[in-house]
């Protein structure tokens, strides 16, 4: 998307929440509109049940029509949808009975005493492209990004998933830009390694161990 368009856009969104909130029932259809796949995906990668999903849609709809006028523009107001969008899915994923994530030490590269990493982890990036397609692989990948623990999570989901800038990450969970880089450099690490084997088992020719 060019400069120019992310600029258009911004001014209709930004005239959007205006007739929104002085009553605009149809500016609040169009922002509705605008919104309702992105807050559906983020909360179900975050929950990976749609009717969880699709109730934490509904109820994030519902928050903007009702605390529109508690939105200040003191940042954008798409970070300002991803931070209801983000409460209410820890909230329904904290009602629920959750099984404890992994360490994400216990998947982190070990390095010796000389900082040379001591265990090679092969790097599976450059093949993931035409593997990616097969449904097997989109689930195994799935289960790994489930393993990340909350914190590493969701900035993977942000920015490497919905395809936010690191500012807007940082914007959106009230993070220092090196921090957000932080968190998903330790998250890509961790599902590289959680990873790898698979892949390298999936790139062998059949009937080589």
């Amino acid at each position: 998307m060019s400069f120019t368009q992310q600029k258009e856009d911004k001014e209709i969104e930004e005239a959007l929440v205006r007739d929104l909130q002085a009553g605009n029932l149809e500016a609040y259809d169009r922002i509705a509109e605008l919104y309702q796949k992105k807050i559906y995906a983020l909360s179900f990668n975050l929950m990976r049940n749609q009717m969880d999903a699709q109730d934490v849609t509904q109820e994030v709809l519902l928050t903007l029509f009702r605390k529109i006028n508690t939105f200040q523009g003191k940042s954008a107001f798409s970070s300002w949808v991803y931070r209801i969008t983000l409460n209410a899915s820890y909230m329904k994923l904290r009602s629920k009975k959750k099984e404890p994530n992994i360490s994400i030490d216990e998947l982190l590269p070990s390095f010796n005493g000389a900082g040379f990493q001591q265990e090679k982890i092969q790097d599976w990036s450059g093949s993931t492209e035409s593997l990616l397609f097969t449904n097997e692989t989109r689930e195994v990948i799935k289960k790994a990004v489930d393993l990340l623990p909350e914190k590493e999570k969701v900035v993977f989901l942000l920015r490497d998933v919905e395809g936010l800038s690191t500012e807007k990450v940082s914007e959106i969970l009230d993070l220092t830009v090196p921090a957000v880089k932080s968190r998903l450099h330790r998250g890509r690490l961790f599902l590289r390694k959680k990873l790898s084997g698979y892949f390298e088992e999936y790139s062998s020719p059949k009937g080589e161990i």
